[in-house]
């Protein structure tokens, strides 16, 4: 028995025989020629085992983006025994005149930096490197500006794919106010983020109409019903939820009362409008995600109206309170924790991905240092070469033998210098097309680009994306939808960062403490809804992050900056003056608090996670744990769990007092 051919290695292969074939191969052809097929049958593997394997690498590859041809027996198309497959170049690749400006590409490179989270940030940097393999790169970055757009959430990743395949979905669905959890049968059409949390827009089968789902309140793993829906269903839904969304948040609202320069006062304040009394009208799209918010301000906000508001907000309050009367419940030890563990190595699907987008890359650029590779496709330099390695190993069959067309390179170069060029190529030689998850990622990350002043204008941007949609033809751009904030003080500020000039606010820390600060600007960072300024504070003589909706009294001095720095998505870095607090919570409610674990250690506890973390203050954990209502429980200090009970106490007794 012949040692067994890596899958990235068969995949490679089985991709440039059905490249380099214009009549097609045919399964038996494939299996007797191809690498990775051909070992298997001369060891007696059988036809049905060799045709599972071929329609899982169909798989893998149409998930690349790769399509398909199949030439069948227009009289018996379900016989597929005498089918012929091949890969046509002129489809599976980005067109030849489709062209990026280094303006464009360095929005897109932006716009790739703003997803948080793992998988849909991997999908955007894949579609920006195919550009880059065009033979662009960014002349001059943007510099001063960082958005950041999370899906933590745990349905996330299983609802982008069902969407990008057009396939039903289940999943199990708690509904609000209620106990009981329902199962659901979806056609899953658009994921949109509004109001900093991401909903699912889709036909509920069970209802037979369409319908909105918080995926907070998707409390099982999605699973895939297989049965596929016409696609064209997805054409516009992505818009029509966002403005489903707003129009609710319009014909819905709350009265609340806040304390004057509070941090509710400031929060609310921003979507509000003001009653004749001096009470806020506040927007409501959901009660029960309302009612955590105005929980976690305690003290500083009292509903009026609606009482079933008001009662959401009280139960949540108390259950505070009784989570933290009496001593702490025991944790395991920290020291027990593990860090989070960083991605493992690529995945075969990656590894081809990256090939074939390495090729046209280098086919661009000459001679490349493995160095350069390695920070261009994110790589260690010892799997580069590996990667290397396995390219050197693919070619085109014919009749069951290599004619020499295979790729290769100079290995004097590679061995002497470490510095790689390609001597040969086979039927790979432009980027491939866009996938349609790598089109959504970017295309959202776009948006929140959108929203930085300057950047670039709405034709600009219309034009950048109907670039990318032309690279994916059968992708639809606007599956994945986010609604950026709006700061009438962004652009002022966007102005000093450009230019180099210190600016002048007083801020208001959450406790109510008001300062002037003078800062020299580094750059604005939007994340989790908010926009953040960075930058080195005069008054305490460091590097700080400033919430924007804070300021007040803003001026954009002539005073050039002294201290310039590059700006990160990370917000907060833990000080030496910082409190540790550690808390209890339900693990299904870690994505909904990452934030604040960013520089957490974790352990499991049964069902639940306890975490360590860093705090500026007591008030931190104080509104984390109301905005849980009851579910997050502070362990310790003792003083930042006793200020949760306290914290609550005082809301409580705020609502009991006025309906009295």
């Amino acid at each position: 028995m012949v040692a067994r051919i890596p899958a990235e290695e068969r995949l490679l292969n089985l991709t440039v025989a059905l490249l380099g074939t214009e009549v097609g191969l045919t399964r038996a052809q494939i299996f007797r020629t191809v690498t990775g097929y051909a070992e298997r049958t001369r060891d007696g593997v059988g036809e049905d085992t060799l045709g599972r394997m071929f329609e899982r690498d169909k798989d893998t590859l149409t998930g690349l983006g790769t399509r398909i041809e199949v030439i069948g027996d227009a009289s018996n198309p379900d016989d597929l025994r005498d089918a012929r497959y091949r890969i046509p170049r002129e489809a599976n690749t980005l067109p030849e005149d489709l062209a990026f400006s280094p303006a464009e590409v360095a929005l897109l490179a932006l716009a790739a930096q703003a997803w948080g989270e793992a998988s849909t940030s991997r999908e955007a940097r894949a579609g920006l490197r195919k550009i880059r393999a065009l033979g662009l790169d960014v002349d001059e970055p943007i510099l001063g500006f960082s958005p950041r757009v999370r899906a933590t959430d745990a349905a996330f990743p299983a609802l982008r794919d069902a969407i990008d395949r057009a396939v039903e979905v289940r999943f199990s669905y708690l509904r609000p106010g209620s106990a009981r959890v329902r199962e659901r049968r979806v056609r899953p059409l658009a994921l949109v983020q509004f109001e900093d949390r991401w909903h699912l827009h889709g036909e509920d089968l069970s209802l037979g109409e369409p319908r909105t789902f918080l995926l907070s309140r998707i409390v099982s793993a999605v699973t895939i019903a297989g049965t596929p829906f016409p696609p064209e269903l997805r054409e516009g839904a992505a818009e029509r939820a966002l403005a489903a969304l707003r129009a609710l948040a319009e014909s819905q609202s709350a009265v609340v009362e806040v304390t004057a320069g509070s941090e509710a006062a400031l929060r609310l304040g921003q979507r509000a409008a003001r009653e004749a009394g001096g009470a806020l009208r506040v927007p409501m799209t959901d009660a029960y995600v309302l009612a955590d918010e105005l929980a976690s301000y305690g003290p500083e906000a009292r509903v009026v109206d609606p009482p079933e508001l008001r009662d959401l907000v009280l139960e949540r309050l108390r259950a505070t309170r009784a989570a933290h009367e009496g001593p702490a419940r025991p944790a395991p030890p920290l020291a027990d924790a593990r860090p989070a563990r960083s991605r493992a190595a690529t995945i075969t699907a990656d590894r081809v991905r990256t090939v074939l987008t390495l090729v046209p890359w280098l086919l661009e650029r000459g001679e490349v240092p493995v160095s350069a590779i390695a920070e261009e496709f994110e790589l260690a330099p010892a799997e580069v070469r590996r990667l290397l390695s396995t390219l050197t190993l693919v070619g085109e069959p014919v009749g069951g033998m290599y004619t020499g067309e295979m790729f290769d390179l100079d290995w004097a170069l590679f061995d002497e210098r470490d510095v790689v060029s390609l001597t040969h190529t086979v039927a790979i030689e432009r980027a491939p097309r866009f996938t349609a998850r790598e089109v959504a990622a970017l295309v959202a990350g776009l948006q929140l680009v959108a929203a930085l002043p300057g950047a670039a204008d709405a034709a600009a941007l219309a034009e950048l994306r109907a670039k990318l949609s032309r690279g994916a033809p059968d992708a639809l751009a606007d599956i994945v939808l986010v609604d950026p904030p709006t700061s009438h003080q962004r652009a002022e500020l966007a102005t000093a960062v450009r230019e180099g000039r210190a600016v002048r606010f007083r801020y208001r820390r959450p406790g109510g403490e008001s300062t002037e600060r003078t800062v020299d600007p580094f750059g604005l960072v939007l994340a989790g809804g908010e926009w953040y300024l960075k930058g080195w504070c005069h008054l305490r003589r460091a590097e700080r992050t400033f919430l924007v909706a804070r300021m007040t009294d803003l001026a954009v001095t002539s005073q050039a900056a002294s201290h310039r720095a590059p700006v990160t998505p990370e917000l907060f870095a833990p000080g030496g003056e910082d409190l540790l607090a550690t808390v209890r919570l339900p693990t299904s409610l870690v994505p909904l608090v990452a934030d604040f674990l960013e520089h957490a250690e974790t352990v499991a506890d049964g069902s639940d996670t306890v975490a360590r973390f860093p705090i500026a203050d007591v008030g931190v954990v104080s509104r984390l744990a109301a905005r849980g209502g009851g579910r997050i429980e502070v362990l310790d200090p003792a003083a930042a769990r006793e200020a949760a009970r306290t914290w609550a106490v005082a809301g409580e007794n705020l609502h009991l007092a006025a309906l009295h």
